[in-house]
Protein backbone atom coordinates (compact mmCIF):
# COMPACT_ATOMS: atom_id res chain seq x y z
CA UNK A 1 0.00 0.00 0.00
CA UNK A 2 1.60 2.80 -1.01
CA UNK A 3 1.42 6.07 1.12
CA UNK A 4 -0.24 9.31 0.83
CA UNK A 5 1.96 12.68 -0.42
CA UNK A 6 1.86 16.06 1.24
CA UNK A 7 -1.06 17.95 -0.02
CA UNK A 8 0.25 20.89 -2.31
CA UNK A 9 -3.04 22.45 -2.02
CA UNK A 10 -2.94 26.76 -1.72
CA UNK A 11 -6.66 26.68 -0.14
CA UNK A 12 -6.02 26.27 3.32
CA UNK A 13 -6.39 29.33 5.47
CA UNK A 14 -3.30 29.85 7.69
CA UNK A 15 -3.41 30.84 11.20
CA UNK A 16 -1.96 33.99 11.79
CA UNK A 17 0.60 34.32 14.87
CA UNK A 18 4.35 35.27 15.43
CA UNK A 19 6.79 32.10 15.63
CA UNK A 20 9.37 32.02 18.47
CA UNK A 21 12.81 30.88 17.88
CA UNK A 22 14.81 30.04 20.73
CA UNK A 23 18.42 28.42 20.59
CA UNK A 24 20.96 27.41 23.14
CA UNK A 25 24.65 26.88 22.29
CA UNK A 26 25.82 24.49 24.81
CA UNK A 27 29.32 24.58 23.60
CA UNK A 28 30.50 27.01 26.14
CA UNK A 29 28.87 24.38 29.17
CA UNK A 30 30.61 21.16 28.27
CA UNK A 31 33.41 20.48 30.30
CA UNK A 32 37.29 19.31 28.92
CA UNK A 33 37.56 15.66 28.61
CA UNK A 34 39.69 15.66 31.65
CA UNK A 35 37.17 16.65 33.63
CA UNK A 36 35.75 14.27 36.75
CA UNK A 37 32.24 13.10 35.94
CA UNK A 38 31.71 13.95 39.73
CA UNK A 39 32.39 17.72 38.76
CA UNK A 40 29.78 18.13 35.79
CA UNK A 41 26.79 19.86 36.60
CA UNK A 42 23.67 19.94 34.91
CA UNK A 43 21.96 23.28 35.23
CA UNK A 44 17.82 23.10 36.36
CA UNK A 45 18.16 19.34 36.15
CA UNK A 46 16.36 18.77 39.23
CA UNK A 47 13.35 21.21 37.97
CA UNK A 48 12.37 18.97 35.26
CA UNK A 49 9.58 16.11 35.45
CA UNK A 50 11.42 12.52 36.35
CA UNK A 51 10.82 11.26 32.44
CA UNK A 52 12.41 14.49 31.39
CA UNK A 53 14.98 14.52 34.04
CA UNK A 54 15.84 10.38 33.18
CA UNK A 55 16.06 10.66 29.41
CA UNK A 56 19.21 13.50 29.81
CA UNK A 57 20.94 11.06 32.41
CA UNK A 58 20.74 8.55 29.74
CA UNK A 59 23.59 9.49 27.83
CA UNK A 60 27.27 8.80 28.68
CA UNK A 61 28.75 11.56 26.90
CA UNK A 62 28.78 15.25 28.57
CA UNK A 63 28.08 16.84 25.05
CA UNK A 64 25.18 14.69 24.40
CA UNK A 65 23.60 15.14 28.02
CA UNK A 66 23.97 19.07 27.87
CA UNK A 67 22.46 18.94 24.57
CA UNK A 68 19.31 16.96 25.85
CA UNK A 69 19.05 19.07 28.83
CA UNK A 70 19.18 22.18 26.26
CA UNK A 71 16.30 20.48 24.09
CA UNK A 72 14.28 20.10 27.58
CA UNK A 73 14.89 23.43 28.69
CA UNK A 74 13.48 25.21 25.59
CA UNK A 75 10.43 22.87 25.32
CA UNK A 76 9.44 23.99 29.08
CA UNK A 77 10.60 27.76 28.17
CA UNK A 78 8.37 28.02 24.97
CA UNK A 79 5.55 26.00 27.31
CA UNK A 80 5.86 28.31 30.06
CA UNK A 81 6.17 31.78 28.40
CA UNK A 82 3.29 30.58 25.75
CA UNK A 83 0.71 28.87 27.97
CA UNK A 84 1.13 30.79 30.78
CA UNK A 85 1.32 27.11 32.75
CA UNK A 86 3.59 27.26 36.19
CA UNK A 87 6.97 25.64 34.87
CA UNK A 88 5.99 22.78 37.59
CA UNK A 89 3.30 22.02 36.10
CA UNK A 90 4.40 21.05 32.89
CA UNK A 91 4.38 17.93 31.07
CA UNK A 92 5.28 16.84 27.92
CA UNK A 93 4.11 13.56 26.01
CA UNK A 94 5.41 10.98 22.99
CA UNK A 95 4.21 10.07 20.52
CA UNK A 96 4.44 6.03 20.45
CA UNK A 97 7.00 4.45 19.10
CA UNK A 98 9.30 4.10 16.76
CA UNK A 99 9.03 8.32 16.82
CA UNK A 100 8.47 9.41 20.35
CA UNK A 101 8.06 12.65 19.11
CA UNK A 102 7.50 15.29 22.19
CA UNK A 103 4.11 17.38 22.01
CA UNK A 104 2.22 19.46 24.68
CA UNK A 105 -1.24 17.96 25.78
CA UNK A 106 -2.89 21.23 27.29
CA UNK A 107 -4.61 20.48 30.81
CA UNK A 108 -8.99 19.77 30.72
CA UNK A 109 -8.83 23.14 32.82
CA UNK A 110 -6.18 25.18 30.88
CA UNK A 111 -7.65 28.47 29.00
CA UNK A 112 -5.29 30.82 27.18
CA UNK A 113 -5.69 34.13 27.33
CA UNK A 114 -6.00 34.23 23.85
CA UNK A 115 -9.66 32.68 22.14
CA UNK A 116 -7.90 32.01 18.81
CA UNK A 117 -5.32 30.18 21.15
CA UNK A 118 -5.82 26.68 21.62
CA UNK A 119 -2.55 24.63 21.69
CA UNK A 120 1.06 25.11 20.92
CA UNK A 121 3.01 23.89 18.00
CA UNK A 122 6.87 23.12 18.22
CA UNK A 123 9.94 21.37 17.24
CA UNK A 124 13.48 21.06 18.12
CA UNK A 125 16.72 20.01 16.35
CA UNK A 126 20.20 19.44 18.06
CA UNK A 127 23.37 19.38 16.53
CA UNK A 128 27.08 19.18 17.26
CA UNK A 129 26.59 21.77 20.23
CA UNK A 130 23.66 24.01 19.10
CA UNK A 131 20.05 23.24 20.08
CA UNK A 132 16.60 25.38 19.00
CA UNK A 133 13.63 25.04 19.06
CA UNK A 134 10.94 26.89 16.26
CA UNK A 135 7.05 27.50 17.77
CA UNK A 136 3.81 28.67 17.96
CA UNK A 137 0.24 28.99 19.21
CA UNK A 138 -2.49 27.22 16.94
CA UNK A 139 -5.63 27.59 16.74
CA UNK A 140 -6.52 23.49 17.66
CA UNK A 141 -4.81 21.70 20.13
CA UNK A 142 -1.58 19.68 18.57
CA UNK A 143 -2.66 15.89 19.52
CA UNK A 144 -1.50 13.02 17.48
CA UNK A 145 -3.15 10.03 16.69
CA UNK A 146 -1.74 6.60 15.28
CA UNK A 147 -1.92 7.97 11.15
CA UNK A 148 -0.26 11.45 12.33
CA UNK A 149 2.75 10.78 14.15
CA UNK A 150 5.77 12.87 14.02
CA UNK A 151 9.23 11.22 14.05
CA UNK A 152 12.19 12.97 15.69
CA UNK A 153 15.45 12.16 14.88
CA UNK A 154 16.78 10.28 18.06
CA UNK A 155 20.61 10.18 18.07
CA UNK A 156 22.34 13.73 19.16
CA UNK A 157 25.01 13.42 16.77
CA UNK A 158 24.20 10.71 13.93
CA UNK A 159 26.56 10.50 11.49
CA UNK A 160 24.79 10.13 8.19
CA UNK A 161 25.70 6.77 7.27
CA UNK A 162 24.75 5.86 10.77
CA UNK A 163 21.11 7.18 10.47
CA UNK A 164 20.45 4.94 7.10
CA UNK A 165 21.16 2.08 8.86
CA UNK A 166 18.39 2.85 10.68
CA UNK A 167 15.74 3.90 8.00
CA UNK A 168 12.79 2.04 6.78
CA UNK A 169 11.50 3.85 3.87
CA UNK A 170 8.36 1.57 3.09
CA UNK A 171 4.97 1.56 4.27
CA UNK A 172 4.89 4.41 6.37
CA UNK A 173 2.22 6.62 6.31
CA UNK A 174 2.09 10.58 5.40
CA UNK A 175 -0.65 11.98 6.75
CA UNK A 176 -2.70 15.20 5.19
CA UNK A 177 -2.74 17.81 7.66
CA UNK A 178 -5.97 18.23 9.29
CA UNK A 179 -7.99 21.27 8.89
CA UNK A 180 -6.68 23.91 12.03
CA UNK A 181 -3.35 21.85 11.97
CA UNK A 182 -0.01 23.81 12.19
CA UNK A 183 3.08 22.12 11.35
CA UNK A 184 6.84 23.40 12.06
CA UNK A 185 9.98 21.16 11.51
CA UNK A 186 13.73 22.59 11.89
CA UNK A 187 16.60 21.17 11.54
CA UNK A 188 20.25 21.79 12.24
CA UNK A 189 23.41 20.61 9.70
CA UNK A 190 27.02 20.94 10.95
CA UNK A 191 28.93 22.05 7.85
CA UNK A 192 32.59 20.94 9.41
CA UNK A 193 32.09 18.10 11.96
CA UNK A 194 34.54 15.57 11.96
CA UNK A 195 32.76 12.42 12.10
CA UNK A 196 30.17 13.74 9.39
CA UNK A 197 32.29 15.47 7.37
CA UNK A 198 33.76 13.39 4.55
CA UNK A 199 37.91 14.11 3.66
CA UNK A 200 37.07 14.25 -0.11
CA UNK A 201 39.40 16.87 -1.51
CA UNK A 202 38.39 15.52 -5.41
CA UNK A 203 34.86 15.87 -7.49
CA UNK A 204 35.65 12.28 -8.28
CA UNK A 205 36.07 11.47 -4.32
CA UNK A 206 32.69 14.15 -3.88
CA UNK A 207 30.65 12.86 -6.33
CA UNK A 208 31.33 8.93 -4.56
CA UNK A 209 30.17 9.85 -1.02
CA UNK A 210 27.26 11.71 -3.00
CA UNK A 211 25.99 8.70 -4.00
CA UNK A 212 25.98 6.93 -0.44
CA UNK A 213 22.65 9.13 -0.10
CA UNK A 214 20.35 7.95 -3.36
CA UNK A 215 18.02 6.79 -1.06
CA UNK A 216 17.30 10.29 0.45
CA UNK A 217 17.68 12.58 -2.43
CA UNK A 218 16.71 12.34 -6.22
CA UNK A 219 18.50 12.14 -9.27
CA UNK A 220 18.31 15.77 -9.75
CA UNK A 221 19.36 16.95 -5.78
CA UNK A 222 22.17 14.66 -6.53
CA UNK A 223 23.42 15.86 -10.07
CA UNK A 224 22.65 19.30 -8.94
CA UNK A 225 25.14 18.76 -5.64
CA UNK A 226 27.78 17.53 -7.76
CA UNK A 227 27.81 19.99 -10.86
CA UNK A 228 25.60 22.96 -10.34
CA UNK A 229 27.87 26.35 -10.07
CA UNK A 230 28.20 27.63 -6.75
CA UNK A 231 26.58 30.39 -6.32
CA UNK A 232 28.23 33.45 -4.77
CA UNK A 233 24.86 34.82 -2.53
CA UNK A 234 23.80 38.36 -2.40
CA UNK A 235 25.50 39.10 0.97
CA UNK A 236 28.63 37.85 0.22
CA UNK A 237 28.87 39.95 -3.78
CA UNK A 238 28.07 42.65 -1.32
CA UNK A 239 30.75 42.76 1.22
CA UNK A 240 33.60 40.80 -0.70
CA UNK A 241 33.70 38.13 1.39
CA UNK A 242 33.65 34.81 -0.95
CA UNK A 243 36.88 33.43 -1.70
CA UNK A 244 37.74 33.14 -4.94
CA UNK A 245 40.53 31.18 -6.93
CA UNK A 246 43.03 33.76 -6.61
CA UNK A 247 42.73 34.57 -2.78
CA UNK A 248 46.20 34.79 -1.51
CA UNK A 249 46.46 33.19 2.43
CA UNK A 250 49.52 31.34 3.82
CA UNK A 251 47.16 29.59 5.53
CA UNK A 252 45.43 28.60 2.86
CA UNK A 253 47.11 25.73 1.51
CA UNK A 254 44.19 23.87 -0.68
CA UNK A 255 43.85 23.70 -4.64
CA UNK A 256 41.22 25.06 -6.35
CA UNK A 257 39.30 22.34 -6.78
CA UNK A 258 39.40 21.34 -2.89
CA UNK A 259 37.85 24.92 -2.48
CA UNK A 260 35.21 24.12 -4.54
CA UNK A 261 34.67 21.07 -3.05
CA UNK A 262 34.53 22.70 0.29
CA UNK A 263 31.83 25.09 -0.87
CA UNK A 264 29.77 22.08 -2.71
CA UNK A 265 30.19 20.07 1.03
CA UNK A 266 28.26 23.37 2.45
CA UNK A 267 24.78 23.22 -0.29
CA UNK A 268 24.66 19.47 0.27
CA UNK A 269 24.38 20.63 4.35
CA UNK A 270 21.87 22.98 3.44
CA UNK A 271 20.03 20.38 1.46
CA UNK A 272 20.19 17.64 4.14
CA UNK A 273 18.72 20.44 6.39
CA UNK A 274 15.81 21.30 3.84
CA UNK A 275 14.82 17.87 3.76
CA UNK A 276 15.31 17.12 7.30
CA UNK A 277 13.03 20.09 8.29
CA UNK A 278 10.53 19.25 5.34
CA UNK A 279 9.64 15.98 6.37
CA UNK A 280 9.72 16.94 10.09
CA UNK A 281 7.08 19.12 9.21
CA UNK A 282 4.79 16.24 7.39
CA UNK A 283 4.77 14.07 10.07
CA UNK A 284 7.59 10.98 8.39
CA UNK A 285 11.06 12.10 9.59
CA UNK A 286 13.51 9.70 7.63
CA UNK A 287 11.04 6.93 7.84
CA UNK A 288 8.93 8.66 4.76
CA UNK A 289 8.96 6.53 1.59
CA UNK A 290 8.78 9.42 -0.49
CA UNK A 291 11.75 11.06 0.25
CA UNK A 292 13.32 11.02 -3.24
CA UNK A 293 10.04 12.17 -4.35
CA UNK A 294 10.50 15.22 -2.77
CA UNK A 295 12.69 17.49 -4.02
CA UNK A 296 14.70 21.19 -3.74
CA UNK A 297 15.87 22.95 -6.89
CA UNK A 298 17.82 26.55 -7.21
CA UNK A 299 19.37 25.39 -3.56
CA UNK A 300 22.03 28.36 -2.50
CA UNK A 301 23.68 27.19 0.63
CA UNK A 302 23.70 30.75 2.90
CA UNK A 303 27.31 32.37 3.51
CA UNK A 304 29.10 32.39 6.91
CA UNK A 305 27.91 35.60 8.78
CA UNK A 306 30.13 38.51 8.93
CA UNK A 307 29.96 38.36 12.93
CA UNK A 308 31.42 34.52 12.64
CA UNK A 309 35.19 33.71 13.01
CA UNK A 310 36.39 34.09 9.56
CA UNK A 311 36.62 30.36 7.17
CA UNK A 312 38.79 28.10 7.89
CA UNK A 313 41.37 28.20 5.24
CA UNK A 314 43.85 25.13 6.78
CA UNK A 315 43.27 21.87 6.31
CA UNK A 316 43.76 20.91 9.88
CA UNK A 317 41.47 23.47 11.76
CA UNK A 318 39.13 22.13 14.43
CA UNK A 319 35.64 22.58 14.42
CA UNK A 320 34.04 24.94 16.58
CA UNK A 321 31.79 21.61 17.29
CA UNK A 322 34.37 20.31 19.04
CA UNK A 323 36.47 22.98 20.49
CA UNK A 324 36.92 23.43 24.05
CA UNK A 325 38.42 26.91 24.11
CA UNK A 326 35.42 29.14 23.36
CA UNK A 327 37.08 30.74 20.88
CA UNK A 328 33.71 31.23 19.14
CA UNK A 329 32.46 33.29 21.33
CA UNK A 330 32.28 37.13 21.63
CA UNK A 331 34.07 38.48 24.64
CA UNK A 332 31.61 40.77 25.66
CA UNK A 333 29.09 38.18 25.79
CA UNK A 334 25.94 38.15 23.86
CA UNK A 335 25.34 41.43 22.01
CA UNK A 336 26.86 40.34 19.02
CA UNK A 337 25.03 37.10 18.65
CA UNK A 338 22.56 38.47 16.28
CA UNK A 339 25.63 39.71 13.94
CA UNK A 340 26.87 35.96 14.23
CA UNK A 341 22.91 34.80 11.90
CA UNK A 342 22.83 35.45 8.61
CA UNK A 343 20.30 39.08 8.49
CA UNK A 344 16.06 37.86 8.07
CA UNK A 345 16.47 40.15 4.91
CA UNK A 346 19.42 37.94 3.63
CA UNK A 347 17.82 34.36 4.32
CA UNK A 348 17.30 31.93 1.30
CA UNK A 349 13.79 31.55 0.40
CA UNK A 350 13.91 31.85 -3.35
CA UNK A 351 14.47 27.89 -3.56
CA UNK A 352 11.63 25.94 -5.52
CA UNK A 353 10.32 22.65 -3.56
CA UNK A 354 8.65 20.06 -5.91
CA UNK A 355 6.54 16.91 -4.64
CA UNK A 356 6.36 14.33 -7.39
CA UNK A 357 7.52 16.89 -10.11
CA UNK A 358 4.70 19.76 -9.13
CA UNK A 359 5.75 23.03 -6.84
CA UNK A 360 4.63 22.68 -3.67
CA UNK A 361 2.49 25.56 -2.69
CA UNK A 362 1.91 25.82 0.98
CA UNK A 363 4.86 25.41 2.60
CA UNK A 364 7.35 28.35 3.72
CA UNK A 365 11.09 27.33 3.29
CA UNK A 366 13.87 29.15 4.94
CA UNK A 367 17.77 28.71 5.14
CA UNK A 368 19.65 30.76 7.57
CA UNK A 369 23.37 30.18 9.02
CA UNK A 370 24.61 30.80 11.94
CA UNK A 371 28.15 30.98 13.06
CA UNK A 372 30.88 28.75 10.55
CA UNK A 373 29.32 25.84 10.91
CA UNK A 374 25.63 25.90 11.35
CA UNK A 375 22.68 25.96 8.77
CA UNK A 376 18.93 25.71 10.11
CA UNK A 377 16.09 24.98 7.35
CA UNK A 378 12.58 25.25 8.73
CA UNK A 379 9.31 24.31 7.08
CA UNK A 380 5.99 25.81 8.15
CA UNK A 381 3.04 25.15 6.96
CA UNK A 382 -0.37 26.03 8.43
CA UNK A 383 0.27 29.15 9.68
CA UNK A 384 1.03 33.44 8.45
CA UNK A 385 3.81 34.76 10.67
CA UNK A 386 2.91 37.85 11.87
CA UNK A 387 6.02 40.17 12.84
CA UNK A 388 4.83 41.85 15.35
CA UNK A 389 8.37 44.49 14.91
CA UNK A 390 10.80 44.24 12.79
CA UNK A 391 13.55 41.94 13.55
CA UNK A 392 11.11 39.62 15.35
CA UNK A 393 12.31 36.85 13.07
CA UNK A 394 15.81 36.42 14.77
CA UNK A 395 16.04 33.66 16.42
CA UNK A 396 17.06 34.43 20.13
CA UNK A 397 19.89 32.66 22.10
CA UNK A 398 18.54 32.36 25.61
CA UNK A 399 21.18 32.38 28.01
CA UNK A 400 20.26 29.42 31.37
CA UNK A 401 20.65 31.36 34.05
CA UNK A 402 19.53 34.59 32.97
CA UNK A 403 16.67 33.65 30.70
CA UNK A 404 15.26 30.55 32.13
CA UNK A 405 16.22 30.05 35.97
CA UNK A 406 14.05 32.78 36.86
CA UNK A 407 11.41 30.45 34.79
CA UNK A 408 12.09 27.82 35.89
CA UNK A 409 12.37 28.31 39.67
CA UNK A 410 9.20 30.89 39.91
CA UNK A 411 10.69 34.25 40.04
CA UNK A 412 10.04 35.46 36.62
CA UNK A 413 6.93 37.83 35.46
CA UNK A 414 5.73 35.45 32.57
CA UNK A 415 2.44 34.59 34.54
CA UNK A 416 1.95 37.94 35.44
Amino acid sequence: MSSQAPSTSTSREKHATPITRYYIDTRPLVPAPSTPKAQISLPLLSTLQYADEEAVTRFMRPADRFMSLASALLKYTFIHRHAKVPWSQIQISRTPNPHRRPYWEPPTIWTSSDPETKGLEFNVSHQAGLVAIIGCTTPTAQLPNPSTSISETTPLSPTLPDQFQHLGLKHHHTPILPSGQVRLGVDIACTNEDKRTPSSKTQAEFEEWVEIFAEMFSDRERRDMCTAPIHVPVVEKENGDFFTDSDDSSVDERGPEARQIEQKLRRFYAYWALKEAYIKMVGEGLLADWLRELEFVNVVAPPVPKGAKQPRRGTGAVPNAQAHNHAHLHPDGYQHESEKWTPPDKAERKLTTLFRGKKVEDVDIELVAYDEDFILATATRGVQEIEIEPQTRRWLRLDIDRDIRPCAEGTCTCLD
